[in-house]
Order: structure tokens, then C-alpha cells, then sequence
């Protein structure tokens, strides 16, 4: 496997799209920050200097890159760093959520779906909450952010940096997408807007989900639904990278997708909206392949 891919060690000595997306965005977002400080003393001034780190980090890595090229995990690794910046852009947003309004757009929300489905699919799934299909949906929602990663390799190890970033970047322009509509639109999610919802029963797994719940979830991040909007694109690559893989990531991308309403994630809108966000990354991306004189993707 090592060999597979040293064959796709290409010349890396330059940011790649990604990163200058994660280094603009974080940018931007701590300068929002710094704004919400000085103006109406919000407390999340500490990450400003994390967000330098961060940037210092990201203009790094081309050096980085050319001093491991020679050891194939390492280097992928620095190729696909643009992952780990989009999760610090999810940090970045939950400081910013309330930036322009203090009030939740959950009420429009549940509207919407009564609206688009003639019910609400958050209130509908609690008659099918057991115990062992919690389970299983809470392993198809933490699924989600490995199968990032392990995507992200496969692209790379069969296809070539050239697909990689085109994966990197089409995630980055979804997640960019959906951290923006969370401070122009804030939702707090189903979770906290219905009253008297009966808890989850659940196992191991769902005891782990609560965890992460607390620790790294916040409110304002519902609509749209930015799992769903990176699923999307990686059901996209996924197809490109070859059928096996296509087999191993729809059904859990298809599963976290039900999940998200299952566990009181997101609206089923938010769903929709997340989707269509992620096709519209995908159609950015099929766009810029065909300007002239872009570079195919080397197999």
C-alpha cells in the first residue's frame, strides 16, 4: 500500500486551493470575533490567537510537505490538513452564531416542514425510538467524521492529489456554505426548541454521543445541515473513487442522514437545505474542471 502511494507523491511546494480557503475563512472569522469583542464584549476573544497559530500552521505546511515527501502517510496527512481546519472553522462559528441576532429561527423551521412533509418528522420518529436502533443510528452519526478521513485516503491512494484536493475543497465550499447560513440564520435544533421530548435510550454508544453533545456540539449550527451537505459531496467522491468504496460510504452517509432526525440533530428542512448545499459544492467543483486548462485528475 506504501507504494501505491509514493505514486501519487505530486509536487506539493505551493498552498493548495483548500488551504487558502481555511486560511481566508479563519481570517475573516476571527476578525468577526474580534468586532463582537470590542463592540459588545462577547468572550470568545481567546481564539484569536489560536486562529494565528492556526494560519502560521496552514503556511507551513508546503515546507512541510516537501520535507516528508519521501514518507507517504506523513505527506497525505499534510494534504488533506484542510480537514482539521474546517473542524476549527465549526469552533469559530459557534462564537459568532449570535453576532447578528440573539433569537433561534426554530419556530420558521418547524413550520417549514409541517409545511414541506405535512408533519413533523422530528415528532414522528419518537414512536420508533428502541434502544438498539439508537444504537445504530449513534454509530452512523460518530461514523461520519472518520469516514471523512477515510475517504479523504482512498481518493489519495487511488486517484492522486489531484482528487484529493478537488474532495477537500468541494467539503471546504459546503462546509464554508453552511457555517455562514448558522450566523446569518441561527436554529438551536430540534432538541432544545421541542418541549418535553422523552430522552434517547440508548447503550455504550449513545452514553458516548452524549458526551460529545456536551463538549462539542453547540447551539445555532441546525440549518442547514452541514452533515448532510458534507455527505453529499463525499457520496460524490465516493462514486469516483471506485464502487467498493461507493458501497462502503453511501449506506452510512444514508443512515447518519435519517439520524440527524432520529437523535434531534437538525429539522428534516435542514436535511434538504444541507443536501442541496452539498450538490451545489459538487456542481462548483464538475465547474472548475472544465475551465481551460484545468488538470485532470491523475489516476
Amino acid at each position: 500500500m506504501t507504494g501505491g502511494l509514493s505514486a501519487n507523491l505530486a509536487p506539493a511546494s505551493r498552498l493548495f486551493p483548500a488551504e487558502k480557503l481555511v486560511i481566508i475563512s479563519v481570517s475573516f472569522f476571527s476578525l468577526l470575533v474580534t468586532a463582537d469583542f470590542l463592540i459588545r464584549g462577547g468572550s470568545s476573544i481567546y481564539l484569536v490567537p489560536l486562529s494565528l497559530i492556526v494560519i502560521l500552521l496552514y503556511l507551513w505546511l508546503p515546507r512541510g510537505r516537501q520535507k516528508y515527501q519521501g514518507q507517504p502517510p506523513i505527506f497525505f496527512l499534510l494534504s488533506a490538513w484542510s480537514l482539521a481546519g474546517y473542524a476549527y472553522l465549526y469552533k469559530l462559528t459557534g462564537a459568532l452564531v449570535n453576532l447578528l441576532s440573539s433569537g433561534w429561527q426554530d419556530e420558521l423551521l418547524a413550520r417549514l416542514d409541517r409545511f414541506i412533509f405535512g408533519f413533523s418528522p422530528n415528532l414522528a420518529v419518537v414512536s420508533y425510538q428502541r434502544p438498539w436502533l439508537t444504537e445504530l443510528m449513534m454509530l452512523a452519526y460518530m461514523a461520519y467524521l472518520p469516514l471523512v478521513v477515510w475517504l479523504a485516503y482512498q481518493l489519495f491512494r487511488q486517484r492522486g492529489q489531484e482528487e484529493l484536493q478537488g474532495y477537500t475543497l468541494s467539503l471546504g465550499l459546503a462546509y464554508l456554505t453552511c457555517f455562514i447560513i448558522f450566523i446569518l440564520m441561527p436554529a438551536a435544533s430540534p432538541r432544545f426548541y421541542f418541549e418535553n421530548l422523552p430522552p434517547l435510550s440508548g447503550l455504550l454508544l449513545r452514553k458516548l454521543m452524549q458526551l460529545v453533545e456536551v463538549s462539542a456540539q453547540y447551539r445555532g449550527g441546525s440549518f442547514p445541515s452541514a452533515h448532510c451537505a458534507a455527505g453529499t459531496v463525499m457520496m460524490f467522491f465516493a462514486w469516483k473513487a471506485g464502487k467498493k468504496v461507493f458501497l462502503v460510504v453511501t449506506p452510512l452517509i444514508l443512515l447518519f442522514f435519517l439520524s440527524t432526525i432520529y437523535g434531534q440533530y437538525h429539522y428534516g428542512v435542514d436535511v434538504l437545505a444541507g443536501v442541496l448545499v452539498g450538490l451545489l459544492a459538487n456542481l462548483v467543483f464538475a465547474l472548475r474542471l472544465k475551465r481551460p486548462g484545468a488538470a485532470p485528475a491523475k489516476k
